[in-house]
């Protein structure tokens, strides 16, 4: 099992609490990525690779990758993904107003997937090389599955959270329309549901060959970006060691900076482009954009 856990921003260090709030503004989001959260155990590293990643997120390079990202996933989930009869009743059934606000939740889960899949794929290149070692793949498997499915819920949930709290002010249409839809918080209670028709479609979906050759393509284009990033990405192996290596389970840091989130990210953006595409359900009909 990994003996390594995240820093919970509740938790953090007055120092790591700093460059949390400075990643939250920089991403635009209120919670701090899981990925982060697992490097802030490294500390001095931590400090040394945001500033880096900062630097990049912050280019118009990056700023127009990750939109060709977005782009990538938009245009090729519909040509490998047919919704199913449930999906397409569910979003034949929302309002125009849950419609919109579910459709901004997305747009702002597209953009952070997109930044997070850059980096991360940046963050596995830079260590390409390296022998993580075979008996770290036997032993810690179980729990980086683990370890991906609760990241899964995390970055989907929270920020469907962080939406439903801004939905406070539409509490007076939500009322209004209570008349239709039987429950004065309609626009809330619909998001669990969602969220849930989503997993099922994707589910379907990964099992097919589509799938593998889309992810394919997405993760090479990643891969095209971060070979010309505008600035060295600061996680070669020789820096992350030179901050980290004598800390308690560098393996494990190693490990999940290789394999888990680098294999995490082109499912949750190809996951996103799926949300997409659903949202365009019109009428029981797709309508591709």
């Amino acid at each position: 099992m990994l003996h390594i856990r995240p820093v919970r921003e509740d938790g953090a260090s007055p120092e790591i609490q700093r460059v949390y709030a400075d990643i939250k503004q920089t991403f635009g989001i209120e919670l701090v990525p899981l990925v982060f959260q697992y490097i802030a155990g490294f500390q001095e590293y931590f400090f040394y690779v945001w500033e880096k990643i900062k630097q990049n997120v912050q280019s118009d390079f990056f700023v127009h990758s990750t939109g060709e990202v977005i782009s990538f996933s938009r245009e090729t989930i519909p040509h490998i993904y047919h919704p199913s009869r449930a999906a397409l009743s569910f979003v034949d059934t929302l309002h125009p107003e849950e419609r919109n606000h579910i459709g901004e939740t997305v747009s702002q889960l597209e953009r952070v997937n997109a930044n997070l899949f850059l980096i991360t794929i940046g963050m596995r290149e830079g260590l390409k090389g390296i022998d993580i070692g075979k008996h770290l793949l036997k032993d810690k498997t179980e729990e980086i599955t683990i370890a991906e499915e609760v990241f899964d819920q995390f970055i989907n949930n929270n920020i469907m959270r962080q939406n439903l709290r801004e939905q406070q002010e539409l509490q007076g249409a939500s009322k209004m329309l209570a008349p239709l839809f039987g429950a004065s918080n309609l626009m809330i209670s619909r998001y669990p549901e969602f969220f849930g028709k989503i997993a099922e479609e994707m589910d379907h979906l990964v099992r097919t060959e589509f799938y593998l050759s889309t992810r394919v393509g997405l993760e090479r284009l990643g891969i095209l970006t971060v070979n010309n990033l505008a600035y060295p990405l600061g996680t070669s192996y020789r820096e992350l060691a030179q901050f980290a290596a004598r800390k308690p389970y560098f393996d494990e840091l190693l490990y999940i900076l290789s394999e888990t989130f680098p294999t995490t990210f082109p499912r949750l953006v190809l996951t996103t482009g799926l949300m997409h595409t659903v949202m365009q359900i019109k009428g029981n009909n797709l309508v591709v954009q």
